[in-house]
Parts: C-alpha cells; sequence; structure tokens
C-alpha cells in the first residue's frame, strides 16, 4: 500500500514540475499540465499575437508631415499556456529601402513575457524638410527566439511633403545699391515654390508700377525653381525695389534693392554719341538680284538718324567698298558711345565662319568665299577695339545662298542661313532668323524682318532686349511662325533708341 502511494505521489510531482530531460541533456517542456483544483489535464505550447497597431502623428491627421514627428504602437501578448524567454521585434520598410527624409528608432527585444501578460511596443518617427508626398509601407516581424515561430504585420502610413511660403533671391541688382545710366532697368530674381506661384508683385517706393507691365516667368536649372524678369521704369533720385511672390502657404517679401537714378544723361546738355554702319546690297552677278535690301537699308537709315544716330550708308558694294567702309567705321567709332552694324543682302556660313557676300562676288567654288567675301568677324573685331559701350549688330542676310546650286555635291561645310556668333563682351548679335535657318526677303516694300525693325525703333522707353522681343513675336506672327528671329547677347548695360 505504502509503495503504490509513494508512485502515485512521485507521478504528480514529475508532472507537475513540467519538466524532463531529453537524450542530449537539454531541458524541455512537456507536453501537459496539471491543474490540481481543477483536475484537468491541458497542453503546453507558445503562443503570441500582435495587436492594435496603430499610429499617431502630432497633428492627429493620421498622415505624416515634413517636420512632424509620430508613433507607431502595437501591443505583443503571451497567447500560448507557457512564458516567454525572448522575442525579437523588428521594424523596417516594406521593400527594405530607406525613406528619404524620415528616420525611426530601434525596437528592444522583449525577455521574460508570462503567459497571459501584454506589452506595449512604442516606436518614435521623425521627419524632415526633405520628405516626399508618398506612401511609407513598413512592416513589423516579431519572432520567438526559442521556437522560430513568427508573427508579421504590414501598416502605411501617408506621407506629404511640407509647403512652404515662396523663397527668393535677386538676380539683378545683385547689390543693395546701384546706380542707372538709364531711365529703365531690368530686374530678376529665382523664386523657388513646390506649390503654384499665385502673384509676383514689384513695388518701387512702395506702389506697383502703373505699366501693364508683368513678369515673365521661366522654368529654373532646379526642380520648383522659376526665373522672373521684367522692366521697370526708374523715377528720379533713389528707386526702393522690392519683390513680393505668394503662393498657398504666404507671402515671401525681399530683401530691398535700390537704383539711384539721376536724369543729367537726359537732359539737353547730354548728347549720347551714336554711330551707324549701313550697308544694303541687292544688285549682284549673275542675275542674282535681290528685291529689298537697297529699300530695307535706306529705311533703316531714316530711322536711325530720327533717334540721334550719325549715319554711314554704302548700297550696293564690292568687296573693297565693303572694307573700306568697315575700316573707316571702326576708326570712327573710338569717338562714340554706341555703335550700329546693319546689313541686308546675301551672306552665307562656310566651316562655321559667316560671310556677307559683295555685289561682285563671283564664287564659283565653296573656296572662293574666304577670298571674295568679308568675314563678319573683321567687322565684329573692329567694334570691340573701339571701346564703346554698347555695339549692336543686326544681320538680315540669313537668305538662300544662290551659289551653293553652282558647287559641287563634295562641298558640304557651306550651311544654310548664317552660323550662331558670340557676342562679345558689351554686344549684341540680331539675326533675321534662328542660326541655320533661312530668312524670306519678303513680298512688300521691306522684308519681314526689317519691316518689325521699323515698328519698334522709335517705340520710346524699350530696353533693347524688349525691343528685339517686341520684333521677334511681330516676325512669327507675320511670317506663320516660319522665321523666328534670334539673338546673341553680352550686354553690359541697358540701351533705349528712345526715352521720353
Amino acid at each position: 500500500m505504502k509503495t503504490r502511494n509513494f508512485l502515485t505521489t512521485a507521478m504528480i510531482c514529475l508532472i507537475s514540475c513540467n519538466l524532463a530531460f531529453s537524450q542530449t541533456g537539454e531541458s524541455k517542456f512537456k507536453m501537459m499540465i496539471l491543474n490540481p483544483t481543477e483536475s484537468k489535464v491541458a497542453a503546453l505550447f507558445t503562443s503570441f499575437e500582435l495587436s492594435n497597431l496603430t499610429f499617431i502623428d502630432a497633428n492627429q491627421n493620421r498622415e505624416l508631415d515634413g517636420k512632424e514627428n509620430g508613433t507607431i504602437s502595437f501591443y505583443v501578448k503571451n497567447t500560448g499556456t507557457i512564458p516567454l524567454d525572448e522575442l525579437n521585434v523588428n521594424l523596417q520598410t516594406a521593400d527594405r529601402m530607406p525613406i528619404l527624409g524620415l528616420t525611426y528608432g530601434n525596437i528592444q527585444n522583449i525577455k521574460g513575457l508570462n503567459f497571459g501578460d501584454s506589452v506595449l511596443i512604442s516606436v518614435n518617427l521623425a521627419a524632415d524638410e526633405k520628405l516626399l508626398d508618398g506612401l511609407a509601407k513598413f512592416e513589423i516581424s516579431i519572432k520567438d527566439t526559442r521556437s522560430d515561430s513568427s508573427k508579421i504585420a504590414q501598416l502605411e502610413i501617408p506621407t506629404k511633403e511640407i509647403l512652404n511660403p515662396p523663397v527668393f533671391r535677386w538676380i539683378s541688382p545683385s547689390s543693395e545699391t546701384e546706380v542707372a545710366q538709364f531711365g529703365a532697368a531690368d530686374i530678376s530674381g529665382m523664386v523657388k515654390s513646390k506649390s503654384r506661384i499665385t502673384d509676383i508683385k514689384v513695388y518701387v517706393n512702395g506702389e506697383v508700377p502703373n505699366d501693364n507691365r508683368s513678369f515673365e516667368v521661366l522654368t529654373g536649372d532646379n526642380a520648383n525653381e522659376y526665373k522672373i524678369n521684367r522692366s521697370i521704369f526708374l523715377n528720379e533720385g533713389d528707386n526702393i525695389i522690392k519683390i513680393v511672390a505668394t503662393n498657398a502657404q504666404g507671402v515671401t517679401t525681399s530683401e530691398v534693392r535700390t537704383i539711384n537714378y539721376f536724369v543729367q544723361k537726359l537732359d539737353a546738355n547730354y548728347v549720347e554719341k551714336r554711330l551707324a554702319l549701313i550697308i544694303g546690297n541687292a544688285n549682284y552677278a549673275g542675275g542674282n538680284t535681290l528685291a529689298n535690301p537697297v529699300n530695307d537699308a535706306k529705311a533703316i537709315a531714316v530711322a536711325l538718324r530720327d533717334v540721334g544716330f550719325t549715319v554711314m550708308m554704302y548700297l550696293n558694294s564690292d568687296q573693297k567698298s565693303m572694307k573700306k567702309a568697315i575700316n573707316d567705321f571702326g576708326e570712327k567709332l573710338q569717338d562714340y558711345t554706341v555703335g550700329l552694324f546693319y546689313y541686308a543682302g546675301h551672306g552665307m556660313q562656310v566651316n562655321g565662319n559667316n560671310y556677307l557676300i559683295p555685289i561682285d562676288a563671283v564664287l564659283k567654288v565653296e573656296q572662293d568665299v574666304e577670298y571674295d567675301c568679308v568675314n563678319s568677324g573683321q567687322l565684329l573685331g573692329k567694334m570691340e577695339a573701339a571701346g564703346t559701350v554698347t555695339n549692336i549688330v543686326i544681320l538680315d542676310a540669313c537668305r538662300d545662298n544662290p551659289f551653293s546650286r553652282s558647287w559641287s555635291r563634295s562641298a558640304g561645310s557651306a550651311g544654310k542661313g548664317l552660323a550662331f556668333m558670340d557676342a562679345p563682351s558689351g554686344s549684341i548679335i540680331a539675326y533675321a532668323t534662328s542660326p541655320g535657318k533661312t530668312a524670306s526677303d519678303g513680298t512688300g516694300k521691306n522684308g519681314v524682318y526689317t519691316e518689325a525693325l521699323l515698328q519698334f525703333i522709335k517705340v520710346p522707353n524699350l530696353s533693347l532686349l524688349e525691343f528685339f522681343q517686341n520684333v521677334r513675336v511681330e516676325v512669327e506672327k507675320k511670317s506663320n511662325k516660319t522665321q523666328t528671329p534670334w539673338e546673341s547677347t553680352s550686354l553690359k548695360g541697358n540701351f533705349f533708341f528712345t526715352i521720353k
């Protein structure tokens, strides 16, 4: 009887202790547990669950904005019948790639979680100004280090990039205070804004100019950046200028720029010395006669005299006369402030150089061009050497080359129209059409390009760049956009044909 009771007691003790030993000596949980009070036997197992996975942000709008913090939180509960020694908890992006502008903390492992107990896990998120619009996808994985069982949950958090009022940076005027020699000035700057710019205004001495002009807005080299520019008329004395840019997020006012303008150059005692050389070639040898260059040259000469130019005009000139005219022009120009050269007639490019064609040129082969024509570089050199403040070169010479038809097909270095030339410092080179293209001689008294020049040359208070912009618009309209005038510029100041 005593022996049987001893065996029974020993068996109960072994079951209650929940332990047995394997052949390797490692301890393992038994598969049974005894509940002495209810006289029930249940299975031993490990289990856990992840619940109440949530995201809370500082703004409580369930999305993470730039420069905002948030928290991912969830509960881990031991749903098994035995304690959990250690759980590895890992938070990472679903694609294992970092999210620009977003950082988050590491999760500590969970140790010694008793059955039936829960633990709250919180992970802090921090977004900076680089965060973009999108969806941050996270994956939470929990692994039991003993049984290798695991749980995986996913969470998606909308992200929204931070939007700020515009940021403005001056281009021109580049310094806080500048002095102007003319009654108008070009102002420009860069505006950075991720959202649409709704308004841009310029204030001069506290008032918006009443000139019906608006800013030209161009896309910048960098994302969300725009170049703005326009011209303003200056008041006598100090002109205090500021730019106000607006988007949906707010208003930005630029730093102040001051332009000092004194009218001594506009009074009766000041005369800006202007010299123009005009050449119009129409009666070419071999019957290659053009209709308009002589008419164009005469009309331009009259218009330039009316706006204060001394004019040297040559019509139907041979090579000798053209070269002499250019040399004389270069010598006289040293005593002038502004130089202007206008040419109407045939011109061509060969090996990247532009040549003006005299009326006596007989170009049987392409190689004759260099010896029988006038290289435009000669003219540019004379103007640059004269030391004038502003040089203007206008070439209405982009017509079809009549000589190339007789040249060998192997002569392929002569291109259509004129080649692009870099303007020397303080100069602008204007072409009747874009480089490599040809322009129409027109059907009226004047060519399409020269007609547009004449239309705007006497319009007061147009800066030189605005003048050529207006010419371009007019030529494109009259040519149904088949001809687009072009300019190369390195001007260092404003020039106005007429100021009132």
